[in-house]
């Protein structure tokens, strides 16, 4: 059985071509790729999935297709210009929580995130299919203040411990990363401890179920249309959830040692001190065959993208410039008196209510108008999808509220600048008001310069997430 093996330097392309057989997740039979979002297209409140046309009910950090906005639908997304992630038949969106430090004044300044996005693609299980078109979804719940399972290996679970609820909540997790230590588990912490000091960064991790109902796109909360399998990375699908598609891990990392020494607290954009609610969206953008022939073909286990021919790539200056410009009008960086958004701090262990700002929306949003539903492919190869016309906004379900027609907004390049060296894999992803391509040193507003420390994004300290005993 294969082990991963910590690679905790900083690796160059010629490096990780060297080392094929030193995986991240070190797969027994499966390969897989990480695809690199080294560029946040914007910070803001934005979230079509359950915000549709509105401002979000709390701040993202986005990466992906340039024709990202609050009334965004696929067919918008195909039409983007660039990407902030690496390969261009990919225009998908991708998007998580923001972090931010509370001072002992009760002031929040928002974190550093170093690196941008690594977003894993896994193909595990047999007769593994695409994304089909049209297809959203959300991991995890941004409401929840609580983990109150047993955090056990799996050789131990139990049923209790296979309940969709546990799996969904087991999916979340954070590494405290200090590369002159052992690797840990991914996923290895199940919320975040008080008093964190993390040398290299926390490491905010989300792994999105896999057995698909087959028939769905999307559902009114953007998660039942899909189930994880027994295991949650891997194992058996449920009844009714046969068709396995591509797993989905998303990873990002929070310079959290740059608020070391001083009295606070950290908490996520939606008012969450715990990571309990940690979530990640995703709305599918890809060119379908080029993404099925990728999963039945790439099957170098070292997880580098270049090795993939199937892609095109973009560089990493071409990801760099890949921004839009901010549409809601709010300093969401700091220093702030609370949190955009109206997300009051709540720290549990009983589930936040979902209040949001008066004016911006209804309470608990599912504003996205779902896609109808496909034919059935159990057995068989994706489904030949209707296309999603802006003008013509899919058809819904009698659970989903009538929205209002999406928008085209040109975008322009001034959010979000990544600072580079000689080497592209030494990359930190920032953010700031306005453009300076290719720029040398990149700060946010508040928090200075970044450190020799921050430039540093190698493979980092995992350790495979398959069943059975990790080794310390």
């Amino acid at each position: 059985m294969n082990r991963f093996f910590s690679l905790p330097a900083i690796l160059s392309p010629k490096m990780l071509n060297s080392l094929a057989l030193l995986s991240l997740f070190a797969l027994e039979v499966s390969a897989f790729w990480r695809l690199p979002c080294r560029q946040s297209l914007t910070v803001e409140r934005i979230d079509p999935l359950t915000s549709f046309g509105l401002a979000g009910e709390h701040v993202h950090t986005i990466h992906g297709g340039n024709k990202f906005s609050q009334s965004s639908l696929e067919e918008d997304l195909l039409k983007s210009t660039c990407s902030s992630c690496q390969v261009k038949q990919d225009r998908s969106a991708y998007w998580t929580p923001v972090l931010y430090f509370q001072d002992e004044a009760g002031n929040f300044n928002i974190v550093n995130q170093t690196g941008g996005m690594l977003v894993y693609y896994l193909p595990r299980g047999e007769n593994v299919k695409a994304f089909p078109d049209g297809f959203r979804i959300i991991a995890g719940d941004p409401t929840l203040r609580n983990f109150p399972y047993k955090d056990v290996e799996k050789s131990l679970w139990t049923a209790q411990d296979m309940t969709e609820d546990a799996l969904r909540q087991k999916a979340i997790g954070f590494n405290c990363l200090n590369y002159h230590l052992p690797a840990q588990a991914a996923l290895g912490m199940k919320t975040i401890p008080e008093n964190l000091s993390c040398r290299d960064g926390l490491r905010a991790e989300v792994f999105f179920p896999s057995c698909w109902n087959g028939k769905d796109l999307d559902s009114p909360d953007h998660r039942d249309h899909m189930r994880y399998p027994s295991l949650m990375d891997d194992g058996d699908c449920p009844k009714g959830f046969g068709t396995r598609l591509v797993s989905l891990f998303f990873e990002t990392i929070w310079d959290v040692d740059k608020f070391g020494g001083q009295k606070g607290r950290f908490v996520f954009s939606t008012g969450d001190p715990t990571g309990s609610g940690y979530h990640g969206d995703f709305m599918n953008a890809w060119d379908r065959k080029v993404l099925q022939e990728a999963i039945d073909v790439c099957t170098s286990p070292s997880g580098v993208i270049d090795e993939c021919k199937v892609f095109d790539l973009y560089t990493e200056g071409e990801m760099q410039q890949c921004t839009i410009k901010r549409t809601i009008k709010e300093d969401v960086f700091g220093p702030l008196k609370k949190l955009p958004g109206c997300n009051p701090v709540t720290k549990g262990p009983e589930s936040a209510t979902k209040d949001g700002c008066p004016g911006e929306g209804p309470k608990n949003g599912n504003q996205i108008p779902y896609p109808s539903k496909p034919k059935d492919t159990e057995g068989g190869g994706p489904p030949e999808l209707p296309s999603i016309s802006p003008s013509s906004p899919p058809a819904k379900t009698s659970k989903a509220p009538v929205s209002p027609a999406p928008q085209d907004n040109p975008k322009k390049h001034d959010v979000g600048i990544a600072a580079t060296t000689s080497d592209p894999y030494l990359v930190i992803v920032t953010v700031t008001e306005t453009v300076t391509p290719f720029a040398t040193t990149v700060t946010v507003p508040g928090q200075g310069t970044p450190t020799p420390k921050q430039m540093k994004r190698g493979l980092h300290n995992h350790r495979r997430f398959g069943g059975g005993h990790h080794k310390h």
